[in-house]
């Protein structure tokens, strides 16, 4: 086996294009050209892994001052199994002796279909003598763990500046990092339960008992986030008496007390997830805008004995993002804002946990879309409820 540096131009370049597209999927790759344009510029290195005279797979590294990152590995599908893959890793650590090597890897979320995969991608790594380091990065739509090799302990800030100096218009990934914590206080809708189609339901039921045109789904999850009379004053035209809000307010308590569970169902995971926590021994809590009286009949209903304190909006107590119904939740459980987190999928989420000094996890299952979550400080994703526990320890 030999491994050759190579640049534009390089006969090879055709069938490193063939790997590297069969093994990559399209919203992980970059155009090979952008890529070599940065070889011939070295910002990244191009090696052909060459064996019996032809080419057998390809990578691509991207060189810091004391970490190499492993942009892209992979062997030609058909000479796959041989021990190929195993002696190119081994020969990328000598290519670098004195550096880390970091490479990444799927989160092992076990409800993922790729799950075999992934697997299958760490145990050779393991064997290759790479370790989790507990970091991770997301980027396009995906999380992934960085692994490690060649140092006796993971330099986070050296990988983190090699991750810097790749920032671009079109790559700004999020890193962040696993963590434990005792106290798992929760959002309700759009992060435990999905109770979309009830809300819009009740809340079309209120507004055409005024004479008014029904919403979407889409217009009434645009209004959800800030408890029931937000939601009404969202769908209610600007100029309705305050006579006739009362009315529709009313008529909306009314009639979701009485149908709030008609559609209402757990987010495919999250069972299995609170579960989880409850065996790793975790404090459980809900905090939610919904009104006190949905929130416990709901959480009863759902939940069982997996919550140990549910809190929802109570007239004379601010609802989120104040820290109020938060710090009740803690006080209840003799927790310390320390060792808790706070999950949800809204930007009021995520300023809550801000509001009460505690780290956040944006869920990207719920009422907001991953964009919008970014642009309003969210820095922790999880994509799947599994995730949660993957990212907190709680496995």
């Amino acid at each position: 086996m030999e491994l050759v540096k190579i640049f534009s131009g390089d006969e090879r370049l055709k069938k490193i294009d063939e790997i590297y597209t069969e093994a990559f999927p399209p919203q992980e790759r970059f155009g090979l050209d952008m890529i070599m344009k940065l070889a011939d510029d070295g910002i990244l290195d191009v090696y052909a892994v060459m064996h019996e005279n032809k080419t057998a797979g390809m990578f691509i590294m991207c060189n810091g001052d004391n970490t190499a990152y492993v942009c892209y590995f992979a062997i030609d599908k058909a000479l796959r199994g041989r021990g190929l893959g195993s002696e190119t890793i081994k020969r990328i650590c000598k290519l670098y002796p004195d550096k880390q090597i970091v490479l990444e890897i799927e989160v092992l979320d076990c409800s993922a279909e790729n799950y075999a995969q992934r697997k299958r991608r760490e145990e050779f790594y393991l064997r290759a003598g790479f370790r989790h380091t507990n970091r991770y990065i997301r980027y396009e739509g995906v999380t992934y763990e960085i692994m490690f090799s060649g140092k006796p302990e993971f330099d986070k800030s050296g990988f983190d500046r090699i991750m810097d100096s790749r920032r671009s218009k079109d790559f700004q990934p999020v890193l962040f990092d696993a963590k434990a914590y005792s106290t798992y206080i929760f959002d309700l809708d759009g992060t435990l339960l999905d109770t979309l189609t009830d809300l819009t339901n009740s809340t079309n039921f209120a507004v055409q008992s005024l004479g008014f045109e029904p919403h979407t789904r889409e217009q009434v999850c645009s209004f959800v986030g800030n408890g029931i009379k937000k939601l009404m004053q969202r769908a209610l035209a600007d100029d309705v008496s305050q006579e006739d809000f009362a009315k529709a307010f009313e008529t909306f308590k009314v009639h979701y007390k009485q149908h709030c569970s008609d559609n209402t169902k757990p987010y495919d995971g999250i069972i299995d997830m609170l579960k989880t926590l409850r065996k790793c021994g975790k404090k459980i809590a809900v905090v939610s805008n919904k009104a006190d009286f949905a929130v416990r009949e709901l959480c009863k209903d759902y939940f069982g004995g997996l919550i140990d304190i549910c809190i929802g909006e109570k007239e004379g107590v601010r609802k989120k993002p104040a820290p109020d119904t938060v710090i009740s939740a803690m006080d209840a459980l003799g927790s310390k804002p320390q060792e808790c987190v706070y999950i949800g999928d809204s930007d009021v989420d995520i300023q809550t946990a801000a509001n009460s000094g505690l780290d956040c996890i944006s869920v990207l299952w719920g009422f907001r879309s991953e964009e919008f979550l970014c642009g309003h400080g969210a820095k922790v994703y999880a994509q799947t409820p599994r995730e949660i526990c993957l990212l907190t320890f709680a496995q």
